[in-house]
């Protein structure tokens, strides 16, 4: 009876130990599926954060993919060696400061030491030239002031009325005189002391040659001054008083003061204004052919210019000589219809409600 109430011990005890281990497995299997439970909720939020962007996983153009350590060690030591790097040059920085300090005096002593020695190099590099350049100079000179610069021969081209000898002893240049000696302005105002020389001109023909180039002023017209007579040109210069005469047209009725009219002077404002028109008459006579017959122009009144013509025994007046060219067409014309007679031609009026006529002296 024993034995079988251990034995219904032993078999309630296994079973007992069954059901036991029955629920612990079914514990054990239940904790499991919870567990898978919950990795994958976790796997599905961890999903739904990478879809939204995950550098991790995704791949992105132009952007390399770096592990989060590495970035991290990367920013960290870039930090660190940035920080290194300042404290260092703040270093420097107050090293360099403490240096300049001291060495401060002493790059300024350098520096005007220096500026001593280019200044004093300087100088002497300019005393150098100088002497060169003076030494030369004085070797210059001394060449040009030789005996092979002495004046041999004098040309003189362009003149007419005065001689090469009169131009020459004018220009005070003698045969054997250094051909530098003399500067040319004082020769020109030599020269031109004549009131025939307008311009001079000259050359020197190295090594022992000077020519002189000149042109000379030509009397174009006179004027009766106390029994002599006095030649001017074109410009109203007064070239010589003379009792010859020459074949120009004489000009009467002048007011330039006898005490002006002297060689190298000019006629006054007044008589070259009127000189001009003397000009203009001249032209325009010479063109229709009868400047030959004038002898004298007179030209006291501006308004009424007159010319006289002794061979054709006649005065002609010309009013203020506006309209010359028709003027002097009327002119002719008359001349032709009256020849070998004495008298006195007008074509000083307007020629479009007057014509030219002849009054012959009776």
């Amino acid at each position: 009876m024993k034995k079988n109430k251990n034995q219904e011990l032993n078999f309630l005890y296994l079973e007992d130990n069954d059901n036991s281990n029955d629920m612990k497995k079914k514990r054990t299997s239940k904790k499991k599926q919870v567990a898978k439970k919950e990795k994958t909720t976790k796997k599905k939020k961890a999903q739904n954060e990478n879809e939204v962007f995950n550098f991790d996983n995704e791949i992105v153009i132009g952007v390399t993919k770096l592990p989060n350590e590495t970035k991290k060690t990367n920013t960290s030591k870039k930090k660190k060696n940035n920080n290194k790097k300042s404290s260092e040059k703040i270093k420097k920085v107050q090293i360099k400061k403490g240096a300049d300090k001291e060495s401060a005096p002493k790059k300024k002593q350098g520096m005007k030491k220096k500026e001593e020695n280019r200044k004093g190099n300087a100088i002497k590099g300019l005393i150098k030239w100088t002497i060169l350049l003076g030494a030369l100079m004085v070797a210059f000179v001394f060449f040009m002031m030789s005996p092979l610069f002495n004046v041999e021969e004098i040309h003189v081209t362009g003149n007419s009325s005065i001689s090469e000898d009169t131009i020459i002893s004018l220009s005070e240049i003698t045969i054997g005189e250094n051909i530098y000696k003399t500067s040319k302005n004082k020769i020109i105002e030599r020269i031109k002391q004549n009131a025939y020389i307008d311009c001079v001109e000259i050359k020197r023909v190295l090594p022992n040659i000077i020519e002189l180039q000149v042109k000379e002023r030509t009397a174009t017209y006179m004027l009766e001054y106390a029994g002599s007579f006095v030649y001017i040109n074109n410009q109203g210069y007064i070239l010589e008083i003379t009792n010859d005469m020459i074949d120009v047209p004489m000009i009467t009725g002048y007011h330039t003061n006898q005490e002006e009219l002297q060689v190298g002077s000019r006629l006054n404002e007044e008589d070259l204004n009127k000189l001009e028109m003397v000009l203009k008459i001249i032209d325009s006579s010479q063109s229709s052919g009868i400047i030959s017959k004038i002898n004298r122009i007179n030209i006291e009144n501006k308004q009424n210019y007159t010319l006289h013509m002794e061979e054709e025994k006649k005065i002609v007046y010309l009013g203020d000589a506006s309209n010359l060219s028709s003027r002097m067409l009327y002119l002719k014309a008359v001349l032709n219809d009256t020849k070998g007679l004495e008298g006195e031609i007008f074509v000083n009026g307007d020629l479009i409600k007057e014509k030219a006529f002849f009054r012959q002296k009776q």
